[in-house]
């Protein structure tokens, strides 16, 4: 079953809906901190060196891993932000567009009213840095297909499978569509199977600061497959609504196997090369997220550098 490809390549647990593993996420968080202006890092640095560390083994939050906060935070009692990551538009077999919910909790809402109050100059320095926890984690989850994409299935979570050697899956969670998408950028065909081409550290390994371990390596190796002047997306205007429907054209696409939707109790195996392609996907989608975060940052922390020609 092979994915379409797109741009050149292309017991269930409801309440779980995270997008990328806490790899990708703190690979979206290094290949922003490549991106971002020195004056920009600082404050982002400042801010979310002050979010709750409880779930973090009390080490203080940093520029990449502060991308893991949001998911860190789903270990607290009374988690109230399950609806914020995802954004529920229905699958077509086109990929045409579908509107998207006007009313919030959802992903896309999320970024604006984060966004609201980092603009807001008298917001409270705890609720800025909650807001810009919650910003870089979103706009991470934006960018994995199946957080703008629902088959029925709940954006795949509902969609069973085998044939992926998963070593991390979230506690009481089954193998499914959603986690493989989750994890997809570390995922590639090698001698006939699926194969992870890495690991993602363990919460005690997460980088102690931005640049260093393997999320940097990964993050690097990245950037050269996707260099910015290379992707002609990012010559399209800042609009959270804009990367949704990018995301959901993907996850329409190439989001699923090629075939008819199975039933909640039937397993598909995904291919070798499947795998590959949606590697090849969630490694570009990856990159974009950064590299609009950064954008972002940049924009919202450091706008005199921004508007500086060099």
């Amino acid at each position: 079953m092979k994915a379409r490809c797109l741009f050149g390549l292309l017991a269930l647990t409801p309440l779980i809906a995270s997008a990328w593993d806490a790899a990708g996420h703190m690979l979206v968080g290094q290949i922003a901190w490549e991106q971002t202006e020195p004056a920009a890092r600082e404050k982002v640095e400042a801010l979310v060196a002050t979010l709750e560390n409880t779930y973090n083994e009390r080490q203080p939050y940093n520029f990449v891993t502060a991308g893991c906060w949001m998911d860190d935070m789903r270990s607290k009692k009374a988690y109230a932000w399950s609806k914020w990551h995802y954004v529920t538009i229905p699958f077509t077999p086109s990929g045409s567009p579908c509107p998207i919910p006007a009313e919030g909790p959802h992903v896309v809402w999320a970024i604006h009213e984060s966004l609201k109050i980092l603009r807001n100059p008298s917001a409270p320095a705890a609720e800025a840095a909650q807001a810009l926890g919650m910003l870089i984690h979103f706009i991470g989850d934006l960018h994995q297909p199946l957080h703008a994409t629902d088959r029925g299935d709940r954006g795949g979570n509902g969609f069973l499978i085998a044939g992926v050697p998963f070593t991390d899956l979230w506690p009481g969670t089954v193998a499914n569509l959603h986690a493989f998408w989750d994890k997809a950028f570390r995922f590639d065909r090698g001698e006939g199977r699926i194969v992870e081409s890495w690991a993602s550290p363990a919460l005690p390994d997460r980088p102690k600061k931005s640049g260093e371990g393997i999320i940097a390596e990964q993050a690097r190796k990245i950037i050269a497959a996707f260099p910015v002047e290379s992707l002609p997306q990012l010559n399209e205007v800042l609009t959270a609504e804009g990367w949704t429907r990018e995301s959901h054209t993907i996850g329409c696409l190439a989001g699923y196997p090629v075939g008819p939707q199975p039933t909640n109790a039937e397993v598909v195996t995904l291919t070798p090369d499947f795998a590959h392609h949606a590697g090849q996907i969630a490694q570009l989608r990856v990159a974009l997220a950064g590299y609009r975060l950064a954008r972002l940052l940049n924009r919202t922390f450091a706008p005199d550098a921004v508007a500086t020609p060099k």
